[in-house]
């Protein structure tokens, strides 16, 4: 045994590879309780609550190893860790964490992951921030805008959750026809759009139901705006989108619906004899 002025290196080297020992198992573990989670599952919702899960578990179990390795490292060099672990230890200790906020922060992360309210590669929006969920750990939440814009929320800021992935979503379009143009034909095109895209091999896998159109939306000027959805899986709803407008458009072109255009009235006054 190699000591070195009474501290037993190999005695910690063994507890470092323990440590890291108990970490590979730990991952190894939760690989396979994840694999078994989504193994025969079609549902994409069941396979981000088990990458949400596993996530979460790696996080905590992997802090928990740490503290007792470092409780043990502490121990083999001569310090004493009995406070640590005595009940004035444990109240100080607390009461610590709970002025700090880890505590309701701890506490809200269990309470997003026992609702499901939150699962990795969810488009959701929280403490003000939207974007793509890449990561969920019991204390805070990492999320990626489109511009790739990086935030980490603390899940003790977190009071409403907005998710967008969440069971069934919707690519909504609004199209604008002049407001003289026949509504009818100008849903009927846009309704050939729908159906053109949602049979397209490049788009299908992604189309879960027909277009839906609500009819007329509103006014605006001298244009009428149609409002349509169509339902598609979750994080498609922006490309999905995009394409249906480019094939409204094609199809709105072709059927001769005109687009808004802006009317200008001139009055002319007639000259009044003096």
């Amino acid at each position: 045994m190699f000591t070195v002025d009474g501290i037993s290196w190999t005695r910690i080297v063994g507890i470092l590879a323990a440590g890291a020992l108990a970490g590979l198992v730990v991952r190894a573990s939760l690989r396979q309780f994840q694999r078994l989670r989504i193994e025969g599952e079609a549902d994409l919702d069941a396979e981000r609550r088990a990458l949400t899960l596993t996530g979460a578990l790696r996080h905590a179990l992997g802090l928990i190893i740490g503290f007792i390795v470092g409780l043990l490292l502490l121990s083999e060099i001569g310090v004493d860790i009995v406070p640590l672990l005595g009940a004035a230890g444990v109240v100080g200790v607390a009461v610590g964490l709970a002025a700090q906020g880890v505590a309701r922060d701890f506490i809200r992360g269990l309470a997003l992951l026992a609702d499901d309210q939150i699962r990795i590669g969810d488009d959701v929006v929280i403490a003000g921030h939207r974007g793509v969920v890449e990561d969920v750990a019991l204390r805070c939440i990492r999320l990626r805008e489109y511009d790739g814009t990086v935030h980490f929320v603390p899940t003790g800021q977190i009071d409403t959750v907005t998710n967008r992935s969440f069971g069934t979503v919707y690519a909504v379009v609004d199209v604008a026809v002049d407001a003289a143009a026949d509504l009818e034909r100008a849903r009927a095109a846009l309704r050939a759009a729908g159906e053109a895209l949602t049979q397209d091999p490049a788009f299908s896998a992604q189309v879960t139901g027909s277009l839906d159109i609500a009819g007329l939306e509103r006014w605006e000027g001298d244009a009428a705006v149609i409002r349509a959805r169509l339902p598609v899986v979750p994080k498609a709803q922006a490309a999905l989108r995009r394409e249906l407008l480019e094939r409204a458009k094609t199809a709105f072109e072709a059927a001769e619906i005109a687009a808004p255009t802006r009317r200008l009235l001139l009055t002319r006054e007639s000259p009044t004899a003096d």
